[in-house]
């Protein structure tokens, strides 16, 4: 008696081309080599190769041998395909052999095999609805898609792009008029607040030494202080918006119960030294730890503190300061492809300090603009022979990702051994664009090269240097 044929795993498997390897086993049971199907990055193919079977029974399958080796990172793809056709032919007068009906029982049962896999793809009613829809397909009207109808027991030809363009820019629009709406609340209680002091706490109390100072109001409606050089200000106003020009100083009001509350947000307006000193006799507490000190610098453009007053002392929270931006290290090894260039994925952040880092990019996302400095290093193992690799920063900005930073060097020969490739510079991050960056990496080797594991040899460090 021979063996029952069952339909057990997949009747296809795949492979990449790595422009040497010519055959491609397969061990799923076909007919004939007219029964094997072969797709090349998803095209179908009849030319280039030829189909050898496997002789014995236990062992079914085969492989597609290749003429000419696949290239590399293609996509080889090798399937059945059961035609509907009969093996055999019974006649009336004759009793039928035993191995041709065994032969078309097994080729019914692979080919039902197929359906059941093909019918797993399909799209199917969940058990519970199966007697409340109906999967009919509408008449077919160009650009539109298909919805359950009210009832939600049929489909239904729904709206085209284009309205649904329209429905999502007229919820934009009702979006933006919302936020527009509650800005306006909030300005409007701003001004109540400005108007009646008991809430607002002290009035502005301007001690000019020297010329002039300007005031305004800025695009929130919020009152700002243009302070240039040679100033002494004591500003007395809850949510005061100061910028510091020029080495101008600002000078604090002494703490009192009365201010508690009382905030300033200070910055930096052009990067020359500018500072913040304290009433006399009191000190400021920086919220992140530091010594308290009776001046709080801000040495770079852009740099920006809150100045808190709880009624007892000053408080400073920096919103945007220099030093440490992002420390990206890599921990784990990972494979770098030949033919491309490849993204460096961080395995590890080590300091983020203003929650930058966008692991969909694999880089340093939403920067505020300014100029930073970029030091980045990728650890490469060294093989038998040299390569030459390339590090390149990109920048995102409003047409995709461009290089902005680049360094290349030769990784040479050897064993048991890693070289680092660096990259350094100064980056420039604009307003609302180009604020993003990535790493990418190169080598010439034909072959998959490696970045080496380590938590100190391959990382992107970056620095804001100034607004």
């Amino acid at each position: 008696m021979g063996a029952v044929f069952k339909v057990d795993g997949g009747a296809g498997v795949g492979f990449a081309g790595d422009g040497e390897r010519t055959v491609f086993p397969f061990q799923f049971a076909v007919f004939g080599v007219d029964d094997v199907a072969v797709r090349v990055d998803g095209k179908p193919v009849t030319t280039g190769f030829h189909v050898a079977l496997n002789d014995a029974e236990e062992a079914p399958g085969g492989a597609v041998i290749f003429e000419v080796a696949p290239s590399l990172a293609v996509a080889i793809s090798i399937r059945r395909h059961l035609r509907l056709r009969r093996l055999s032919a019974y006649g009336s007068s004759a009793s039928p052999r035993g191995d041709a009906v065994d032969r078309d029982l097994d080729y019914l049962t692979a080919a039902l095999g197929d359906v059941d896999r093909a019918m797993v793809g399909s799209l199917r009613l969940d058990p519970a609805d199966q007697d409340k829809g109906d999967l009919a397909l509408p008449r077919i009207a160009p650009g539109r898609v298909l919805v359950w109808n009210d009832q939600g027991d049929g489909l239904t030809n729904g709206p085209d792009a284009g309205e649904i363009a329209s429905a999502g820019l007229h919820g934009a629009m009702a979006q933006d008029a919302a936020n527009r709406a509650e800005a306006a609340g909030t300005r409007a209680e701003t001004a109540l607040a400005g108007f009646q002091k008991q809430l607002a706490g002290a009035a502005f109390d301007l001690d000019l030494r020297a010329q002039n100072v300007t005031l305004w109001q800025d695009e929130r409606r919020m009152p700002v202080i243009d302070a240039p050089g040679d100033r002494i200000m004591d500003i007395r106003e809850t949510g005061a918006l100061v910028r510091l020009s020029n080495g101008g100083r600002l000078s604090l009001p002494g703490v009192s119960a009365a201010r508690n509350g009382v905030r300033y947000r200070v910055v930096n307006g052009d990067g020359t030294m500018v500072d913040v000193a304290a009433a006399s006799g009191d000190q400021i507490v920086p919220l992140d730890g530091a010594a308290a000190r009776s001046v709080h610098a801000l040495p770079i453009r852009g740099d920006c503190v809150d100045l808190i007053c709880d009624g007892a002392r000053w408080f400073a929270a920096s919103i945007r300061e220099g030093g440490p931006v992002v420390k990206l290290l890599r921990t784990n090894a990972q494979d770098i492809p030949a033919g491309g260039y490849f993204i460096v994925e961080w395995d590890q952040v080590v300091e983020d300090s203003h929650g930058l880092y966008d692991a969909a990019l694999h880089g340093v996302g939403s920067l505020p603009p300014g100029f930073y400095h970029v030091d980045a290093g990728v650890n490469f193992a060294i093989g038998e022979t040299a390569v030459a690799v390339s590090a390149y920063v990109e920048r995102q900005g409003a047409a995709g990702w461009s290089t902005h930073l680049q360094a290349s060097d030769i990784v040479g020969s050897g064993s048991n051994a890693t070289q680092s490739v660096r990259v350094s510079g100064i980056a420039r991050i604009g307003i609302a664009s180009d604020n993003a960056l990535r790493l990418r990496v190169r080598h010439s080797d034909s072959v998959t090269r490696q970045i080496a594991a380590g938590s100190v040899m391959s990382w992107f460090h970056l620095h804001r240097i100034g607004g």
